[in-house]
């Protein structure tokens, strides 16, 4: 890529290429490598450009596979980098060219890694990147490891080092690929084990905290070409492509490219930090639950303090002002990557959870995520889950659940259902929650989904007050709703064993959705007796939707397994319905009157105690099962690298071997 390079279509002519794929050993000290170093080319700012770069030097792979066995010129080229990197750090004046090469030397790295990652393991890579002396063998692939988690860490970020960042992050993305694919098919990987707990370790606080300030501060940083300073100016971030990963559940890894072009714009405000966060959630996220391997990246996360507090906590790695965090996480909800970065911190960091509960703008993020959940249609089954996941966890915290109830949220534009012009909070989540569950048994009846939802509504039942009139209409109606699609489901049973059942869905499939619609249906109705039990006296408008379609208690009474929940709840409709048949043709208002004045006399001691409703959430016994995967899938649709989907399902294959 010599410096008359300037496009992709210029490569395979470019004669210091040649010189690396061929024939002839370069050594550390070649000045070859300057010339190499020194090429003008246009930044890929989307996976399609990135993919023509992959593409364009196929040619020049093939030929620097079949000689580098006997040359070792990736070995040599990766020791200049990680001599450049050392000399780098080291010291922090060092010119703009020098920035520059050793940029562009990362970048070769990179496109030749990322020839190599689709078509062999790990170890064959650690081979491949290795230095041998006469008693020993250097593995270059853990040094380059390091030395990229080192200069995040201690590479000031600026205008001249951005593009240098930014490759960095994109490079260890790939180590980590390659690394996942080994971690996840044996529980063994040498780069895992170099970054976990060997010397890439030494700053995994340090690389936790960077990783976490490019994500709050979300830096401005400009997409150029990439030339030459004293030719174009400073060298600044730009390269920008998709890499596409998907992993299955059970560890089959399948990449796939996608084609989708980055906008024109020259600044790419938050694309940095969505990088920088990817990587922190792949760091992570894995090795989190092995027994020899402890992972200091998810510690670290896990337990840094606030920065505006003292004194600082013995067991902190690093200090963080949570305030801007906060701010940065609710701003940033649409985004699958911060959603599951806002479910960590509140499953598993319980100062940054209380800080959560206690926040004065919690409203901020409720309705954040109350709009993700009524939006559901439109984003990924993943995300909807983990939106709803943080708000049962929100709602396990009993001051979370009474305070939602005295935040008044006027004319929510997002709830088209409706004009809501003034509504509680609380009174806007039971709403967008109870709209979640009518629309999942209608549509997908995923028992996952809805079961999260009855918890969260659970452990807020015991704090419902002065509900919004329709947020009552639509919690009966939802009642309402469930028991005629039981009906529905019992006749269909019924019309099997006659042999005249015309729905397709075989019998062990309708006693599978009768199964869940009865749960459902006992849970909500629990719900409604909780708001009765302690909150009679607040909840005048949901008595009233009760009493208006009091039918629907006749049918479940007959059912055994209602029959002793019910009852509670025809004792308070028995005792309002007659108080409001004694009225004169009473309006709606009336009716309320009536209703509010009947609560102060109320026999409480008629109605029969339940068990406290309280769920909590708990993760399942092998929880990487489902977050390596969904990580991985994020990087597919969210990364800034790009693979071809033959090469890249030929490496997975050679995997799996």
């Amino acid at each position: 890529m010599g410096a008359q390079c300037s496009s992709v279509a210029n490569l395979n002519s470019n004669e210091h290429l040649f010189q690396l794929c061929g024939s002839t050993p370069m050594t550390a000290n070649d000045p070859t490598w300057n010339q190499l170093f020194s090429f003008n080319l246009q930044i890929p700012l989307s996976s399609l450009e990135n993919h023509e770069v992959i593409e364009g030097t196929a040619q020049l792979f093939q030929l620097l596979e079949s000689n580098n066995q006997a040359t070792r010129n990736t070995s040599a080229l990766l020791r200049v980098f990680l001599s450049r990197a050392t000399e780098l750090k080291a010291s922090a004046q060092c010119d703009k060219i020098f920035i520059w090469q050793t940029c562009n030397a990362l970048f070769i790295v990179r496109v030749i890694f990322s020839h190599w990652i689709r078509l062999e393991k790990e170890a064959v890579l650690i081979k491949k990147f290795s230095f041998q002396e006469e008693n020993s063998c250097e593995s270059l692939l853990e040094n380059l490891a390091v030395q990229l988690v080192e200069i995040l860490v201690d590479v000031p970020l600026k205008e001249e080092t951005a593009l240098l960042h930014r490759e960095s992050v994109q490079t260890l993305m790939l180590l980590l690929f390659v690394a996942a694919s080994s971690y996840l098919i044996n529980n063994k990987s040498i780069i895992f084990k170099c970054l976990m707990h060997g010397p890439g370790a030494l700053h995994a606080g340090l690389l936790t905290r960077t990783l976490l300030q490019h994500y709050c501060q979300q830096q401005s940083v400009p997409v150029r070409w990439l030339r030459k300073p004293e030719q174009g100016g400073s060298i600044v971030l730009g390269l920008a492509s998709k890499f596409v990963i998907f992993v299955y559940l059970a560890g089959l890894w399948s990449l796939i490219s996608r084609n989708s072009s980055t906008a024109e714009s020259v600044d790419a405000v938050s694309d940095f930090a969505s990088q920088s966060l990817l990587l922190l959630l792949v760091l992570t996220n894995h090795c989190s639950t092995e027994k020899n391997w402890s992972n200091p990246y998810r510690q670290a996360l896990l337990s840094f303090t606030d920065s505006q507090v003292s004194p600082v906590h013995p067991s902190a790695c690093f200090r963080l002002d949570y305030s801007v965090l906060y701010s940065t996480l609710c701003d940033r909800l649409g985004d699958e990557r911060t959603t599951l970065l806002l479910y960590m911190l509140l499953h598993q960091h319980q100062q940054f959870r209380n800080y959560v509960y206690t926040h004065a703008d919690i409203q901020r993020m409720v309705i954040a995520l109350l709009q993700e959940l009524f939006n559901g249609d439109d984003q990924g089954s993943h995300h909807l889950y983990m939106s709803l996941i943080i708000l049962l966890l929100l709602s396990e915290d009993e001051g979370f659940n009474s305070n939602i109830h005295n935040v008044v949220v006027r004319n929510p534009l997002w709830y088209t259902d409706r004009v809501l012009n003034e509504i509680s909070l609380g009174g806007l989540a039971v709403l967008v929650i109870a709209r979640t569950i009518q629309r999942n048994i209608v549509k997908a009846s995923d028992k996952y989904l809805h079961t999260n939802c009855l918890a969260t509504l659970a452990n807020m039942a015991a704090h419902f007050r002065r509900l919004h009139p329709y947020t009552c209409q639509r919690l009966v109606s939802l009642l309402c709703t469930l028991n005629k699609r039981r009906i529905r489901v019992v006749q269909q049973i019924k019309s099997d064993v006659k042999g005249d059942s015309a729905t397709g869905a075989s019998r062990e499939e309708l006693e599978q959705d009768l199964s869940i619609l009865e749960e459902v249906l006992r849970m909500l109705l629990e719900i409604l007796n909780a708001a009765f039990t302690h909150q009679l006296g607040c909840n005048q408008n949901l008595i009233y939707s009760v009493l208006h379609k009091r039918e629907v208690l006749d049918v479940l009474r007959r059912q055994p397994a209602f029959q002793d929940i019910v009852a509670n709840l025809d004792t308070v409709s028995n005792y309002f319905n007659n108080r409001i048949s004694q009225l004169n043709e009473p309006g709606v208002n009336e009716i309320l009157q009536s209703i509010q004045l009947g609560c102060v006399d109320f026999p409480k001691d008629q109605l029969k105690k339940f068990p406290e409703l309280k769920f909590r959430y708990v993760e399942e016994d092998q929880p990487e099962e489902f977050f390596i995967p969904y990580v991985w899938s994020m990087v597919q649709s969210t990364s800034a690298l790009c693979w071809s989907n033959d090469e890249i399902t030929m490496g997975m294959n050679n995997e799996t071997k």
